[in-house]
């Protein structure tokens, strides 16, 4: 919601490369990502998303590997989101010149995040229509900052001054991050109505609205902030200032905590679906409960918001540079699986896919990787390390699972029970995906035979009315010549 965080890319890189970059990465990794969440999402529409996608593509190892990933990443991710929070509120009430206490920051982490849990467990029905309103609140000042800052429109920062040190790490990690979480809808697949027609259309449009949310309030600031120097969090308000004075910069600030409530907001609910997901292939036990009214996975939800809490004492890069890493191992197992089911079930059932062979998508996911790569490659030590330990830990993790449990027990007889549960697991899937698809077929159906109801009838009335006049007329013309 909105380019908050998006203000270290130009004191990265500068203003030239920062709307160079988000162009490209809009086409290179923003495009590849929403359309294999589409076309996934469509193929497996079940709530866990690519945990499943995973599962289904190459078993019980990669997936749980994955799972250990995205999930870290996602508390690592929500806890960005209530460190902003925090920050972003303190900017707005004291500027430079004071910040919230530290026990302060903790009692207000744990209030937003309470409320926010509430609401996940509601349903999703609220987190939509709540969403919705918060994205209208928080993209409003932008609007004005667009309309009142148009006539100072200039491009006089492509020739301004440069980094003499570009932080190549830094632009590339925090780029990724901004055009990321696509592939992340896909874990509340079974509670989208129509999954086969909303996803593509959705994910199209949010391409679209990513580039034009960052791209035009940026075009707009660098014109009145072209220094880099001055571009980190907060530059946005401070062009607001010099825009349109005191009233846009408290309006824009307002719309900055609203933006990092509205993100918790979806994220949680968006990545609690991660641990569900897990436990519907038996990765982990207990957290496929629903709540008994609301239908909710409540479980997973206050797990992840109880993590997301313990983590929010980190800074935001160090959150956000380790977010990427785990997010950037995952994403490399979803491409490696959108390939593998186009080669190994290419008759599957997909609503949508994507318009090319499976040769062609196989070198076309070469790029989207590649850059995963390239953030692995550029993160810092310490992030290098955290992943390589969490790397070790996801494959302990999941020979401990599996081992302990048969301790004692022959080999062979434990691989081949092994071998039939992930049959089963397939087969269990599989049958909540023809479940899904029977009532997506059925919405259809009923909307097409109201269609064929409303056009049959307009044309029964249509008739009928033309046939009226005529009647009239034979009967005044018998009536005259009586």
């Amino acid at each position: 919601m909105g380019p908050f965080g998006f203000e270290s890319t130009v004191g990265a890189a500068g203003p030239v490369l920062m709307q160079v970059g988000l162009l490209l990465f809009q086409i290179l990794w923003s495009a590849p990502l929403a359309l294999m969440t589409a076309e996934l999402s469509c193929m497996i529409p079940l709530s866990g998303g690519h945990v499943l996608w995973i599962y289904r593509a190459f078993g019980p190892f990669w997936s749980f590997v994955n799972s250990c990933f995205a999930f870290t990443c996602s508390v690592l991710d929500n806890a960005v989101y209530a460190v902003l929070f925090v920050e972003f509120l303190s900017s707005l009430l004291y500027g430079d010149s004071h910040r919230i206490s530290h026990a302060w920051s903790v009692v207000l982490r744990v209030l937003v995040i309470i409320l926010i849990t509430v609401l996940n467990i509601v349903g999703i029905r609220i987190i939509g229509v709540t969403a919705l309103v918060l994205t209208v609140a928080v993209l409003s000042p932008f609007a004005a900052m667009l309309i009142w800052g148009l006539p100072r429109l200039n491009f006089k920062w492509i020739h301004g001054q440069t980094p003499q040190h570009i932080e190549l790490g830094r632009f590339i990690t925090m780029l990724l991050w901004n055009s990321s979480g696509f592939d992340g809808a896909g874990n509340i697949a079974s509670e989208v109505e129509s999954p086969a027609s909303s996803y593509p259309r959705a994910l199209a449009a949010s391409v679209i609205l990513i580039f034009a949310v960052y791209g035009l309030p940026s075009l707009i600031g660098v014109s009145i902030l072209p220094d880099y120097n001055e571009w980190k969090r907060g530059a946005y308000m401070i062009a607001a200032k010099l825009i349109g004075g005191r009233t846009l910069q408290i309006w824009m600030g307002l719309s900055e905590v609203l933006s990092a409530v509205g993100l918790l907001l979806t994220r949680i609910c968006i990545n609690s679906r991660v641990i569900y997901g897990m436990s519907l292939v038996e990765q982990v036990p207990v957290f496929t409960w629903l709540h008994p009214r609301f239908g909710t996975p409540w479980i997973s939800i206050l797990t992840t918001s109880i993590l997301t809490l313990l983590l929010a004492e980190f800074n935001f890069y160090s959150l956000a540079e380790a977010d990427m890493m785990f997010y950037a191992m995952s994403t490399m197992l979803k491409f490696c699986a959108l390939v593998q089911l186009r080669f190994t079930e290419p008759d599957a059932f997909r609503p949508f896919r994507i318009p090319v062979s499976r040769n062609i998508l196989a070198v076309l996911t070469v790029v989207p990787i590649g850059l995963c790569l390239c953030m692995l490659y550029f993160a810092s030590n310490r992030s290098q390390v955290i992943g390589i330990i969490g790397m070790i830990a996801a494959v302990l993790g999941y020979l401990l699972k599996e081992l302990l449990p048969h301790y004692g027990k022959k080999a062979e007889e434990v691989v081949q029970q092994r071998v039939a549960r992930v049959q089963q697991n397939i087969e269990r899937m599989q049958q909540w995906i023809d479940l899904v698809t029977a009532k997506e077929f059925k919405i259809i159906n009923t909307r097409a035979s109201d269609i064929t109801d409303c056009i049959e009838m307009s044309a029964a009335q249509s008739s009928t009315a033309s046939f009226r006049p005529q009647n009239d007329s034979f009967k005044e013309a018998l009536d005259s010549e009586c």
